[in-house]
């Protein structure tokens, strides 16, 4: 008994140290599976904000959406979600590259609709065909900073390449 309890906390240990490394390694050593899985667990729980000490504050901020219905849209971060939700909504977000004006229309890779599907699952079985976009507000005039104008973007997901 005291053998398998040591050896389920090496292997728990073993894992956690892995993704740890995988996060922390740069992107090009690790392959696209084990690096989303790695973000997936790390950020949540270890990232730290450091942009918090940036010179330069972002000129936009994003917010995601699903869409319910033909008119229906929801925040991914709505304030009744759990705290992790709030993060991964901001990291993703933060992913996507939301502090810099998009275009017309934001492509999103595969691993990126995964995480954001996966966000709405429960959602995603009772409303077939949820559609997402982002909403950003930028500043135009830096001498007002609290005038901002607000855009909708659609968000479409990119199929895989196929080899």
């Amino acid at each position: 008994m005291r053998t398998r309890r040591a050896l389920v906390i090496g292997a728990l240990l073993a894992v956690h140290f892995a993704l740890l490394a995988c996060y922390t390694f740069p992107r090009r050593w690790v392959p696209d599976r084990l690096h989303f899985w790695s973000v997936t667990y790390v950020r949540p729980l270890f990232h730290q904000g450091w942009d918090l000490f940036a010179p330069d504050p972002p000129r936009c901020s994003c917010t995601l959406q699903v869409g319910l219905g033909a008119a229906d849209w929801r925040a991914l971060d709505a304030s009744q979600d759990h705290y992790l939700v709030t993060r991964m909504h901001r990291n993703i977000a933060a992913y996507l590259d939301g502090a810099r004006p998009f275009g017309d229309t934001l492509y999103v890779e595969p691993l990126m609709e995964q995480a954001m599907r996966a966000m709405v699952r429960d959602i995603g079985r009772e409303v077939p065909g949820l559609r997402f976009r982002a909403v950003q507000r930028c500043v135009t005039d830096d001498h007002r900073p609290w005038e901002r104008t607000e855009r909708v973007v659609p968000i479409v997901f990119v199929k895989p390449a196929k080899p």
